[in-house]
């Protein structure tokens, strides 16, 4: 342990921290009402819409997860620069959540309305939307991790970074949807979860937190240079990313068949809604995850 843990300086800067880091939540909860257009008191405590509430937690858990890539470095020189530092990702992060809800809502699932289906109570989008906002913010935490660096080139790579998760995700998005299209000829993915299919949620927010983990492991394959030019290496770290994604894919695929073998993926999930099945999906796509993370780190 650093002799200088506890000295008065380190002591105040971690004070300081925790204090910005819980106005930073509060503020979350204020922009999520806002932003969604609904009273969170009135949606949590008086209609006790739950899907509010998972959308909620997603969001703030989302942003916890990606400020612990700001503190797990050392401390700036001096409280000033240690105060700004922190303003300034935890600003940006909540505009990069708020973006993950507009990009999913508009892009990735452009048929189905995200912020009216939560709004409406259904938890199988609300699942979704929060899983998809915490496979970013890991996303984002493994590029601040990464980006050991001065304010401002941390901050472009990390919004170039950012802008490569986003592709990536939606990406992913899209295969999902692919692959549930080739399994049902007769409804597509945004009806089945439109219509509450939970099962079908947490399998979707399996692979993108797994794909979220992968492209962690390109931190390690793409080393972050100090003093170089930020957005040509945050290109190089997406490029590792996208080799990451792929990986998981296919040993998804593989692993599947070993872990459910016999067993009707599309009928028991697709169409039965058969969450113990899907929970087996989501242990394979994290396990392998979290393998390429420790076997590339």
């Amino acid at each position: 342990m650093d002799p200088n843990i506890l000295s008065g300086q380190t002591l105040g800067m971690m004070a300081m921290d925790f204090v910005i880091v819980f106005a930073i939540l509060l503020l979350v909860r204020f922009i999520y009402g806002v932003a969604s257009g609904v009273d969170t008191m009135h949606e949590l405590a008086v209609k006790d819409n739950f899907a509010v509430g998972i959308s909620l937690a997603g969001a703030t858990a989302g942003i916890a997860i990606m400020l612990t890539g700001v503190v797990s470095g050392g401390f700036a020189g001096n409280f000033g620069s240690e105060a700004t530092e922190m303003v300034a990702y935890g600003a940006l992060g909540l505009v990069l959540m708020w973006l993950t809800r507009l990009i999913f809502d508009r892009v990735a699932l452009p048929a189905l309305s995200v912020k009216q289906e939560i709004s409406n109570g259904n938890t199988a989008v609300a699942v979704v939307d929060a899983g998809n906002v915490l496979a970013t913010a890991i996303m984002v935490r493994a590029v601040l991790v990464w980006s050991d660096d001065a304010l401002a080139p941390g901050l472009i790579a990390v919004i170039v970074g950012y802008v490569v998760s986003q592709i990536i995700l939606t990406l992913s998005a899209y295969y999902r949807i692919w692959v549930f299209g080739k399994r049902n000829k007769d409804t597509r993915l945004h009806e089945a979860v439109g219509s509450g299919n939970l099962a079908l949620a947490l399998r979707f927010v399996g692979f993108q937190v797994g794909v979220a983990l992968a492209v962690s492991a390109a931190s390690d394959l793409a080393p972050y240079v100090t003093g170089g030019d930020p957005i040509s290496q945050a290109l190089v770290w997406g490029v590792f990313s996208i080799g990451a994604t792929v990986a998981l894919v296919l040993l998804s695929l593989l692993a599947e068949r070993c872990v459910l073998t016999g067993i009707d993926l599309a009928e028991e999930v697709d169409r039965q809604g058969n969450i113990g099945v899907a929970l087996t999906e989501v242990s394979v796509y994290l396990a392998i995850g979290l393998l390429l993370m420790s076997q590339v780190g």
